[in-house]
């Protein structure tokens, strides 16, 4: 099946590891690449930074509800701004108000304290607990929480406090071992490297197995070695934070997407990086689990289509149901349009001649949004490399159109003007 499904999308290779009614089975795909192939996990590596965090909360050194500040005095908020505000609750669960991605100084700059130091209030798009807004930074700033309590680095605190634990081959993106990333388009697949602000290594700098995703899923499932994690720490991983993410699934945990289904609630990440995708989903009821890496920029696409040939075979994996949309499009998408910013990240919305609208941000995304009555859009990635998922348009208090929910991400409207683009983990 992974080979007839990775020869249909043009992806080069990919690896498989499906953990179903105690029994794990392997596959692999493409010329290369062995069970023991290092992919980069993208932003799957937030889980392994959450689970860091956890353990460390478990031992005493962390508080989920106490202002970060008091464990990283670099950060310089002003004593009213909400950054001092923030918790590492805020922080897992991505409702801290903290841009989607601050600019590290340098690309090769990987000082976590410098990174937390040059985030400032201005580098907040709400205040926390106001809304969901997925956030590379706050991602940063929990591994500048494990750096400052263990002592370690945050490379090191992930080896000491879980891969050696659990016996994982967790590496990182400059290992030569590396399945070499592909962006693919017509059908071609073209290498390219798995490029990351060296800061940013706590967001999306791992890289590793589809054995290590599914040992790391099990073991927050409660079915790993209770001195690497009790079982009740990955109940509190499960715990849903609201607001709720709009669009994205059925409620967001401290590091995990969580998806309600008959069978109960599915738990996991995805992550992407230039040309390679990650997915992980564990069910902790049934004790089920999945994890796929490809290193083709469209292995999402591939990942939907494993999903349902998995359920004509009985093994259900749950994802969020798309939100069901009003009938009727809005016949004038011109109230919408204009830029909208998160940080250095400005969203360009326009119309284009279909009636719907086209949005850009500069760094090679773009998709139409399907309007609906109700300010809710359908985001339709132009690439086809990902599947439709739904965003929404959010009106003040006179009814004007002030921000867009978009991938996860906060964005607030503002008048056009030039802009600086920036790419995400």
């Amino acid at each position: 099946m992974l080979r007839a499904l990775t020869a249909a999308h043009g992806v080069p290779g990919a690896q498989l590891a499906v953990h179903r009614a105690g029994v794990t089975r392997h596959a692999t795909a493409g010329a290369g690449v062995r069970e023991d192939t290092p992919f980069a996990f993208g932003s799957v590596t937030k889980t392994v930074t959450a689970t860091v965090a956890m353990q460390l909360v478990g031992d005493g050194d962390l508080e989920l509800d106490l202002p970060v500040v008091g464990y990283l005095p670099e950060l310089s908020g002003s004593p009213m701004g909400g950054l001092c505000r923030i918790t590492l609750r805020h922080l897992l669960g991505h409702v801290s108000g903290l841009v989607s991605d601050h600019e590290p100084l340098a690309e090769d700059d990987g000082s976590l304290r410098r990174y937390a130091a040059a985030v400032g209030d201005a580098e907040c798009v709400s205040a926390p607990g106001a809304v969901f807004s997925y956030s590379n930074t706050g991602y940063v700033l929990v591994g500048r929480l494990i750096e400052t309590v263990t002592g370690l680095g945050w490379w090191e605190a992930v080896q000491t406090f879980l891969s050696e634990p659990l016996g994982l081959g967790l590496t990182r993106l400059d290992d030569p071992r590396l399945a070499v990333p592909h962006l693919i388009r017509s059908g071609r697949a073209t290498p390219v490297e798995p490029l990351l602000a060296a800061s940013w290594a706590p967001a999306g700098g791992l890289a590793g197995t589809a054995a290590d995703l599914l040992a790391l899923a099990l073991l927050q499932a409660g079915a790993g070695p209770e001195d690497v994690l009790e079982p009740k720490l990955g109940d509190v991983l499960r715990e849903a934070v609201e607001p709720v993410p709009f669009g994205l699934a059925s409620a967001w945990g401290l590091g995990c997407a969580l998806h309600d289904g008959p069978q109960g609630r599915w738990a996991g990440h995805d992550g992407t990086l230039a040309g390679t995708t990650c997915a992980v989903r564990y069910n902790p009821l049934t004790g089920d689990a999945i994890a796929l890496n490809t290193n083709g920029s469209n292995g999402m696409a591939l990942w939907a289509d494993l999903l349902t040939e998995l359920a004509a075979q009985g093994f259900v994996v749950q994802e969020s149901e798309q939100r069901p949309l009003e009938d009727g499009l809005t016949p004038d998408p011109t109230p919408f349009t204009g830029d909208y910013v998160n940080g250095t990240t400005r969203f360009r919305v326009r119309e284009v001649h279909t009636g719907d609208l086209l949005v850009e941000d500069g760094t090679g995304f773009a998709a139409t949004l399907r309007l609906h009555a109700d300010g809710v859009f359908a985001v339709h990635h132009l690439d086809a490399e990902h599947g439709t998922h739904y965003g929404r348009f959010l009106r003040g208090a006179h009814g004007q159109v002030e921000c867009m929910q978009i991938s996860g991400r906060l964005a607030r409207r503002v008048a056009t003007a030039p802009h600086r683009m920036s790419v995400g983990a």
